[in-house]
């Protein structure tokens, strides 16, 4: 870690547990189904004092393991009856993005508040760790005890998930096929995101400061205190091996597709079962809270929304009525892009708009989870696995994306979590897999014009189809802009020749399979589409914008 990137990490503020009367009474509101209350009360204990670097008190574990599933809990949020529980959801990302920006993740015990408490998969031979020694003495520490409700033990989210990868493939899914949970989800990824990339910067920062206080060798103290982080802990949640990586991979590219929702299935019993309008109205009628006026709205009722506790049977009766929704409901059509009458724009969406894998906040989600793999596959490759071998899973899956999404993952200036080194890395791997078996090998080990011009731009794809051979055009157009970013090229005859070679190879390769196949030629004219305009934009690079950059 360089001066420069040490001097932008954050500092925080030194931290002191909750008192116990003030942590008991914060758990007597959340009993009580005061959340707000209790939420409200704990921002203002971690933001109280008028020195910004002087002592927090920081909410208890589990307080923030509890927060962490108002964010997404449906009876928080697309499940809400009262104001109470909506206004819940919100306050709790509020508090949990304070605590990471006041105090770090390391100081409010992140690690140990957004531990999964349960694991349960028949993929893994019925293993179950409800019981694990290490959680269960934790658990019987006072700052961590469950709290007395069903969100704070079997109902939480640490405790429905079978780990952080279950999580995170369900959210992608919502994200192509629920937009109302994705809502939510999403929230909740983002902030996940924020304690990993935290959490590990942390502990880099925390290796160059006490680089010489201890006996042990550099290696070993790198090793040891790297995998003491969050995201580790959570690569190293399941059975070790290759299928679990590979696991892990299917999860960050969960696209809602049959085998997607087999293996990546709801988080919360009955979570896209949505509240009632003539329900929803009479909570907001009836169930305002106002202490000083002996008004308790629902919270002593005993009708209490938490749909992990019904049985089978009340939950399924009801469904029965609601089967009109398939005309128009937002859970079932990804995006109105669906309704558009236009052939060109459904040709467009049944091929994989970007909105049909979930948008760009999906994808930029999906390539900050790359991002942090790469940075621990680089750090800990023996205990995690080596960065070439995570490259080839990268290029396993984005190779078959629908083409917006392919476009999106390996352009450079579309989504912001990737490096110039990575984007650059990522684009050759998928050269190396996709180019025709009679493009030159090279030794050298880095992108430059002399390797682009040989190896890349003068080639097809290794099969005849329209589609990729757009997709390798479109790697072709990352490369170059990468490279002219860095300075390092140089617009001479030698590469216009090749650009222009490349684009006529391809096109002539992707013309004889529509030559063999002329019945599918209405299939492959939106492929078509996207050869032809990148092979332009190709031209357009190179005898253009490129030239007056170097001008410039």
């Amino acid at each position: 870690m360089d001066d420069q990137d040490e001097a932008s990490l954050p500092t925080y503020r030194p931290v002191k547990p909750l008192p116990f009367e003030l942590r008991q009474h914060c758990g007597i509101y959340f009993e009580e189904k005061l959340y707000t209350q209790a939420l409200g009360l704990l921002l203002s204990i971690l933001t109280s004092g008028t020195v910004a670097s002087g002592t927090a008190f920081v909410p208890s574990p589990q307080h923030l393991a509890l927060a962490a599933t108002f964010v997404v809990h449906p009876s928080t949020t697309t499940r809400a009856k009262t104001t109470e529980e909506r206004e819940a959801a919100n306050a709790a990302l509020r508090l949990l993005r304070l605590t990471n920006t006041l105090v770090g993740p390391i100081s409010a015990k992140l690690d140990t508040a957004f531990s999964f408490r349960r694991f349960d998969s028949s993929r893994h031979g019925g293993r179950r760790r409800a019981d694990d020694t290490a959680v269960s003495r934790e658990l019987r520490d006072e700052e961590t005890e469950p709290l007395n409700l069903e969100m704070g033990q079997t109902g939480s989210l640490w405790f429905r998930a079978e780990d952080f990868w279950h999580a995170v493939g369900w959210a992608f899914n919502c994200s192509v096929l629920h937009p109302k949970r994705w809502e939510r989800w999403q929230l909740w990824l983002q902030f996940m995101c924020e304690v990993l990339e935290d959490d590990w910067n942390e502990r880099i920062k925390q290796l160059e400061i006490n680089a010489s206080s201890e006996p042990i060798t550099p290696s070993k103290r790198r090793e040891r205190l790297l995998k003491q982080s969050l995201i580790y802990k959570y690569l190293a949640s399941g059975s070790a091996g290759h299928g679990q990586n590979r696991r892990i991979l299917r999860a960050i590219f969960a696209d809602g597709s049959g085998s997607a929702k087999n293996e990546f299935r709801e988080v919360f019993k009955n979570e896209l079962k949505e509240l009632k309008r003539d329900d929803e109205t009479l909570k907001k009628r009836q169930a305002d809270v106002n202490i000083d006026q002996d008004e308790y709205g629902d919270y002593l009722s005993k009708d209490e929304d938490e749909s992990d506790g019904t049985d089978n049977t009340s939950r399924t009766r009801p469904k029965r009525p609601r089967r009109m929704k398939n005309k128009g409901s937002p859970e079932d059509i990804p995006d109105v892009a669906v309704v558009i009458t236009n052939p060109l724009s459904d040709t467009i969406y049944a091929k994989g708009g970007v909105a049909s894998f979930g948008g760009f906040q999906s994808l930029a989600l999906r390539q900050r989870l790359l991002h942090i793999l790469s940075m621990v596959s680089e750090h800990l490759p023996k205990a995690f696995m080596p960065l070439e071998e995570l490259y080839h899973l990268f290029v396993e899956n984005i190779r078959h994306l629908p083409l917006p999404a392919f476009q999106a993952f390996v352009s450079p200036n579309v989504l912001p979590h990737f490096s110039p080194a990575e984007h650059s890395t990522v684009c050759e791997f998928l050269l190396f897999r996709m180019r025709e078996s009679d493009a030159p090998e090279t030794d050298e080990p880095y992108l430059n014009q002399k390797k682009l011009e040989e190896c890349y731009l003068p080639w097809a794809a290794n099969t005849t189809t329209a589609v990729d051979n757009a997709k390798m055009s479109i790697l072709l157009e990352s490369l170059l802009s990468l490279l002219a970013q860095d300075g390092l090229l140089t617009i001479t005859e030698e590469l216009k020749q090749a650009v222009v070679q490349g684009i006529q190879a391809r096109t002539d390769k992707a013309q004889d399979e529509v030559r063999r196949n002329q019945n599918r030629r209405k299939v492959e004219d939106i492929e078509w589409c996207w050869l032809i305009e990148s092979g332009e934009r190709l031209i357009s690079l190179v005898e253009d914008i490129l030239p007056l950059a170097e001008q410039g």
